[in-house]
């Protein structure tokens, strides 16, 4: 630092260095920058690395499984290979097929022989549809099975991590640093105003950060989890007609909508063993909780704070609202999704909008002040606001 110091004509040892920092102020800047935006990048690379190792160690018979498994040798898929439909990634798109890990998971401890009739003797319909067009012999099914076996201990691959907020946060607070430090210390910038603007962008810009991330806390809106078995809304209400009260028969009584019991399911699946879209492999899983009593864990997606009331009697049997003015047009979902952020504000404009059906409902007598208005012309409708729904207490207590 000093020989530059002293090349470009500053003081050298023995006297400040001040000038030099002056000197150095955008330099000092781009490193920041530069710091920030590499940091992320080295990451991945050293995971890439880590996770690479592996594939030095592969012996001969082990990779040749894994080029069949993708599909790589020529002449022994006419369609699609294994890797096609049954994903080895982590991936946020919805596939009807079971990933590889749960292959390799399935079938880790079984025979060779077990996993051979699987593939190339499928009872399933859907599978033998799709495997018939293999043109593998039991070696080198048997070498897939060897490679899944090693995957089934390496386990899905994660997605790489990406730049987002919390990295633009950062370089942002970088860039506030370096204007305080321009302003009491090293004063290159001439144009204060310059410097003013930048202050003000980047501090408004961290702020409505943070407000984004305080409001995003406790909501989930667009959120679409797999679940332990991929159950199709699509395929049992819209394809069959099955009623949503058959499932959640507690709607109309209860706070929750109730999530079916094994048993009740086993209704239905003691005799449909095969799924339209996915085979045999995930109502079997149903079958093999059923049988083995162990409880499904479903993953819920729709949550509201612990502060918070909400009924679906309330607004099921007393309100008459339709399952698809909250969950969205659920009917016509393969996996469920949160299609709304569930939020106060959502709610309220809601209640404020919603004509409730407050004629012939018995749960609406009380009201008789709304019955007088409504048969004297002067309102035409009732609302749930009307009947309180925008009153504090009614949904925090």
């Amino acid at each position: 630092m000093i020989k530059s110091c002293q090349q470009h004509g500053f003081p050298g040892r023995g006297t400040t260095i001040l000038p030099c920092i002056q000197k150095s102020g955008n330099r000092i800047l781009i490193f920041i920058l530069f710091f920030f935006f590499m940091l992320p990048v080295n990451i991945v690379i050293a995971a890439d690395e880590s996770g690479g190792d592996n594939e030095n160690h592969y012996s001969p018979g082990l990779k040749r499984g894994e080029r069949l498994f993708y599909g790589l040798i020529e002449g022994k898929f006419q369609g699609n290979a294994c890797g096609d439909c049954h994903n080895t990634m982590e991936i946020d798109t919805f596939n009807w097929n079971p990933n590889a890990w749960e292959i390799a998971h399935k079938y880790k401890d079984r025979s060779v022989e077990e996993f051979q009739k699987a593939v190339l003797n499928p009872t399933g319909r859907t599978m033998s549809v799709t495997h018939t067009s293999f043109n593998l012999n039991e070696a080198e099914v048997e070498l897939i099975k060897k490679y899944l076996d090693h995957f089934e201990e390496q386990g899905l691959t994660k997605q790489k991590p990406i730049i987002n907020k919390i990295l633009l946060f950062l370089l942002l607070g970088a860039l506030l640093t370096w204007i305080v430090l321009e302003v009491l210390f090293l004063k290159k910038v001439r144009r204060k105003w310059i410097l003013g603007v930048l202050f003000i962008g980047a501090l408004g810009w961290q702020i409505q950060l943070l407000l984004d991330a305080g409001i995003a806390l406790g909501r989930q809106e667009n959120y679409e989890p797999d679940q332990p078995i991929k159950f199709s809304h699509w395929v049992h209400v819209t394809d069959n007609h099955i009623d949503c009260n058959y499932c959640h028969h507690t709607v109309e009584h209860s706070k929750s909508a109730g999530i079916p019991e094994t048993e009740l399911c086993m209704n239905c699946h003691i005799i449909v063993r095969e799924g339209t879209y996915s085979g045999r492999h995930e109502i079997n899983k149903l079958v093999n909780a059923y049988e083995n009593g162990d409880p499904i864990e479903w993953i819920r997606i729709h949550n509201l704070q612990d502060h918070v009331f909400f009924s679906h009697a309330q607004h099921v049997a007393v309100g008459k609202i339709e399952c698809r003015t909250c969950h969205g047009p659920i009917e016509n979902m393969h996996r469920v999704k949160q299609v709304t952020d569930l939020s106060m504000g959502w709610c309220i404009n809601c209640h404020r909008d919603t004509e409730v059906q407050f004629f012939e409902n018995d749960f609406y007598d009380k009201y008789e002040a709304l019955h007088r208005a409504v048969k004297a012309g002067e309102i035409e409708r009732v609302t749930a606001e009307q009947v309180g729904g925008t009153e504090c207490s009614k949904c925090h207590y």
